[in-house]
């Protein structure tokens, strides 16, 4: 192979490729970036993980086509480290490579192609477009599991039907459902793993439109010299609107939900491991607190009463709150159910978090009053 590229073009695609190859693995194949330059005057990059596997192209001038293996890492770091506006590769497969700039040259060991596990990427049938992933992502991925014992919930649930994309993430203790944008009349649903979206979502923009269709072992989503593809998933996931339908509500308000998610990001500097968040409602207003070990913080908010009477003390996890309510924006409404279940609603995002017992330690704390009373009145 002998090539020549723009540089600041080829060391985005480079670092693309490198994001995809892990940084360790078994096989050292998997750490590199496949080089393959055609009579098209095109150069491909490819990386997987085994998981997922990414190509793109740009232009180049071929002047000898050919497959070149090579280190991700060490191939961004060259492509950094070089001047000009142009660089020279060539090679020979399985051999040695000299990438150059200007009056610098690298010179590289190369692996055999022919042991590189190339994940073949096909092409689907029937495709709906698809744009805003990146937004889709934020709103989804941080709501599923991160037990590996529990591979379907490590999972986004992407469904596709005439009214659009919903997305669904959970955890076992809450739940995130996203409307998407998207354009076709096919009706699919499928089980993406949530660390190959987050992937994804990281190598494009939300402007961009993506064509995306499935082969039943596989997602795909395309777009002009962009290929990525990821391993799909089998097994039971929830039923979203079934899980929502079953809250019975107690009673709802309206609030802001960044002044809610400042209040409490706010008080949650005071958490530890064992900590819980409260959220007590009285007079439409909601007061935020954390209790740490030996300290606490606390904030008010004043609420708009929508239906019933809001009233009560709930205990909710603070990072996972803090989570949800991140991935929410503009006007929020709450809804409180049964056994203090937390709904949090916009327009395009529904979370649902579940509530947890009060600290062991402030129950321990109003015990001891208790106990002392008994006594005395033994």
């Amino acid at each position: 192979m002998k090539i020549q590229v723009n540089r600041q073009e080829a060391l985005a695609l480079a670092k693309a490729a490198e994001s995809i190859a892990p940084g360790k693995a078994v096989m050292d194949e998997l750490r590199c970036v496949l080089l393959e330059a055609g009579e098209d005057n095109t150069l491909t990059m490819a990386a997987t993980n085994m998981e997922v596997a990414l190509e793109r192209r740009m232009q180049a001038q071929v002047r000898e086509g050919g497959s070149l293996l090579m280190g991700a890492k060490l191939f961004v770091g060259m492509l950094s480290l070089l001047g000009g506006e142009t660089v020279t590769i060539q090679g020979e497969d399985g051999r040695q490579a000299q990438i150059a700039s200007g009056t610098c040259c690298y010179t590289i060991p190369l692996l055999p192609v022919s042991r590189y596990p190339r994940m073949e990427i096909p092409f689907p049938e029937d495709t709906v477009a698809v744009s805003n992933i990146p937004h889709m992502a934020a709103r989804t991925v941080f709501a599923a599991a991160e037990s590996e014992s529990k591979p379907a919930m490590q999972c986004v649930k992407l469904t596709f039907t005439s009214d659009g994309l919903k997305a669904v993430s959970y955890d076992g203790s809450r739940l995130a459902a996203a409307k998407g944008d998207s354009k076709g009349n096919a009706s699919v649903s499928m089980l993406m793993p949530a660390a190959s979206l987050n992937k994804l979502a990281r190598l494009v923009s939300n402007k961009d439109e993506l064509d995306v269709g499935t082969t039943g072992k596989s997602v795909v989503f395309t777009k002009e010299n962009f290929m990525f593809s990821a391993r799909l998933l089998k097994g039971q996931h929830v039923d979203s609107d079934l899980l929502l339908g079953s809250v019975q509500s107690a009673f709802t308000i309206l609030t802001d939900a960044a002044a809610l998610y400042d209040a409490v990001s706010g008080v949650s500097v005071v958490a530890d491991e064992d900590s819980a968040l409260s959220l007590c409602f009285a007079d439409n207003r909601i007061q935020v607190r954390c209790e740490g070990e030996g300290c606490s913080s606390s904030r008010e908010l004043e609420v708009v009463a929508l239906s019933g009477t809001p009233e009560g003390k709930y205990w909710y996890n603070p990072r996972q709150l803090a989570q949800c309510l991140g991935a929410l924006g503009g006007t929020l409404m709450l809804e409180i159910g049964q056994n203090g279940v937390l709904i949090l609603r916009t327009d395009d995002l529904v979370c649902l978090q579940m509530a947890r017992r009060k600290p062991a330690r402030l129950r321990v704390l109003e015990e001891k009053p208790e106990k002392k009373a008994a006594k005395a009145a033994a």
